[in-house]
């Protein structure tokens, strides 16, 4: 096994860590907080693990397929889910919401929300589907529309972060 191989397969064992410490696993509607602060925090916690999901491909060469895949499954699940985390009263000034960066715009402009988070969900999708083929090219190509669709959103309802 030369050293290069050595560092990569290390990196995979570091990244599938990571993930399980952020908590990548699938959730259930069960375990998802319906309101307040807990369902502020449970959707930051996601969209952090869909952020580090996406650090991962950005370093991704194509040599164990298996963290492509966890990488783009975890995508694809909070893109699957993502507006469940975004109920009515969840944004600025709803009851028990003490911190959030959502713009009181996701729920003013609730269809051109629904029209971005379609855009995330679709990506996400065909990063699968790549993931899946190991086709780092598709891959590559398909994180970069991944990104495309965070930052649309992001721009769009996304406020800036308390310091």
């Amino acid at each position: 096994m030369t050293r290069e191989r050595f560092q990569w397969i290390l990196a995979g064992l570091i990244i599938g860590i990571a993930f399980a410490m952020v908590g990548i696993t699938t959730s259930s509607s069960a375990e998802t907080p319906k309101s307040g602060q807990d369902l502020v925090d449970y959707r930051e916690k996601r969209l952090k693990a869909a952020g580090g999901a996406m650090q991962a491909l950005a370093q991704y060469d194509g040599s164990d397929a298996t963290i492509a895949a966890t990488a783009a499954k975890t995508i694809d699940d909070v893109a699957g889910e993502l507006l469940s985390m975004f109920p009515e009263g969840s944004g600025p000034g709803g009851a028990g919401i003490t911190k959030t960066r959502a713009k009181p715009e996701i729920w003013s402009d609730w269809a051109g929300f629904e029209a971005k988070a379609k855009g995330f969900d679709d990506a996400a999708a065909v990063l699968t589907a790549a993931a899946a083929a190991n086709d780092l090219a598709a891959i590559k190509a398909a994180a970069g529309d991944v990104g495309k669709a965070c930052k649309a959103c992001h721009e769009a309802y996304r406020g800036p972060e308390d310091h």
